[in-house]
């Protein structure tokens, strides 16, 4: 059954390159890749964090040489822990994007806000708390540590539970093309980056945002 909160019509939000600056995640990206390079003595590992999309097949090599003959989950849990910490560890308050986050509060009331990322779950709520955001969202819905990423899968399994949201709002990337496929209004933004897909609406400022109030 749903609450109250989501008996109230459902505005999705991303967190890199939305509600946050994409600075932090770029790199706790490349230090991931750092840090693994000095455990296996390895420089040729720093290499990978020039990859920026599809990289995960790098990440389970990488880890295959650390841990050795583990599962895919284990890989997987023990490679978005260590790229959890150091996200967490590079957030800080001025990655926020404050007027976005004024915006979420003045439509708060009549909207069930939903952070649907696909962070690791362990590094979502401490950034929340370092960011001073932890009460802004109803719902949090994010991706578990042993999981690899997979925003279409989160929206999915979002859908079912709650329903769908009247509409996304994130970067202009492959989410955009994700939410299109369910049938998800978008409202794509480029405060933090310029992407590449654009959604129902395109939008480069906080201030032309569609009022929702």
């Amino acid at each position: 059954m749903k609450t109250e909160k989501t008996k109230k019509k459902i505005i999705a939000v991303d967190f890199n390159g939305a509600l946050l600056k994409s600075k932090p995640f770029d790199e706790a990206h490349k230090e991931w890749f750092y840090l693994m390079s000095v455990l296996l003595r390895d420089k040729s590992v720093r290499d990978y964090a020039n990859i920026k999309e599809d990289y995960f097949s790098e990440v389970h090599e990488v880890m295959s040489k650390y841990l050795g003959n583990v599962g895919k989950k284990t890989r997987t849990k023990f490679a978005r822990t260590v790229y959890a910490m150091a996200t967490i560890a590079k957030v800080k308050k001025s990655d926020l994007v404050m007027d976005f986050a004024k915006y979420l509060e003045g439509i708060h009331n009549k909207y069930a806000l939903v952070l649907i990322t696909s962070a690791p779950e362990d590094s979502v709520e401490p950034i929340l708390e370092k960011i001073q955001c932890s009460s802004l969202f109803d719902i949090i819905y994010q991706s578990p540590m042993h999981e690899q990423p997979d925003k279409k899968g989160l929206f999915e399994k979002f859908i079912r539970e709650y329903g769908k949201p009247i509409f996304y709002i994130g970067a202009g990337d492959k989410d955009i093309d994700c939410c299109k496929e369910l049938v998800i209004k978008t409202i794509s933004v480029s405060w933090v980056v310029k992407g590449k897909v654009k959604g129902d609406y395109d939008i480069k400022k906080v201030i032309e945002l569609p009022f929702l109030g």
